[in-house]
């Protein structure tokens, strides 16, 4: 996400939007429960597949490589980072053949909430334009995981379990797709970062969803989930972004032994996962 500026109103509202979907989605969503977990044998199936959904408006695409979990590349700047930090304590976490990224690409998620540039202040018309950009996303998004996960599989003939990672608005975007992995026995749990869903600062462990862990890790400060005045305070007076909630791992990626014991807690929490 980039500057904030004028729209954190509009972001609260919009994150109201993507619960009541997230919920119908939900609900419509046919839980295939019982199939069976036949993966194909000597195929080069991995075993488990991290499912990554990046935040808004991180459209840089990455190569794939063994740093991040040789993912299609739209894993996003945050998760990226995530990724990054995590192989760097965890040099075999990913291994071409066996523990792979796939992450929701732009076609079946957009990830769109622009905000407008640093120093600018949107006008009603912008705003009302973003939000209803963010709106469209997630009309896509939540369908676009299951998409994603059924395209993937009819290609591959291949059938992993699957552990959830979400940054952000991604966090919403993987709700449909995991409830219906986890009906099937096939979503081993979940890792967030920047969870709107989610109001406690530092790293919660040990909730479920779906009868499956959840690790949800909320940065001190991040508007999206650790709410209050103070926060949204210092996101305003960011001239350069979002405050706290884009700068997830930025200095445990560039130093791993400056990473915070959340951060710490949060990467184990997904190695022990995937593996």
């Amino acid at each position: 996400m980039r500057n904030i500026h004028g729209v954190i109103g509009s972001a609260v509202v919009a994150v109201g939007i993507a619960t009541g979907a997230v919920a119908a989605v939900v609900t419509a969503s046919p839980a295939a429960a019982g199939v069976a977990r036949d993966q194909v044998d000597g195929g080069g199936c991995p075993s488990v597949v991290a499912l990554a959904a990046r935040g808004s408006e991180e459209n840089e695409v990455f190569a794939p490589d063994a740093t991040n979990g040789y993912s299609n590349g739209y894993e996003g700047e945050t998760l990226h980072r995530f990724l990054g930090y995590a192989t760097a304590v965890h040099p075999e976490l990913f291994d071409p053949d066996d523990r792979t990224v796939l992450s929701i690409d732009a076609d079946r998620y957009p990830a769109r909430f622009p905000v407008g540039e640093a120093g600018e202040d949107p006008d009603p018309a912008t705003v009302l334009n973003g939000v209803g950009l963010f709106v469209d996303s997630m009309a896509r998004g939540l369908p676009g995981g299951i998409d994603m996960v059924e395209e993937y599989e009819a290609s591959t003939e291949c059938r992993p379990d699957y552990v959830g990672l979400g940054y952000s608005q991604g966090v919403a975007a993987l709700t449909p797709v995991q409830h219906r992995l986890a009906a099937q026995g096939r979503l081993r749990g979940a890792v967030y970062l920047g969870n709107p869903f989610h109001r406690v600062p530092e790293l919660i462990g040990g909730g479920a969803m779906a009868g499956v862990p959840v690790h949800s890790y909320c940065l001190a400060d991040d508007f999206a989930c650790d709410t209050g005045p103070r926060s949204v305070l210092l996101a305003l007076q960011d001239d350069d972004g979002a405050g706290a909630h884009e700068t997830y791992f930025r200095d445990a990626v560039a130093d791993p032994s400056a990473a915070s014991s959340a951060e710490q807690a949060a990467v184990e929490a997904f190695a022990d996962l995937i593996r």
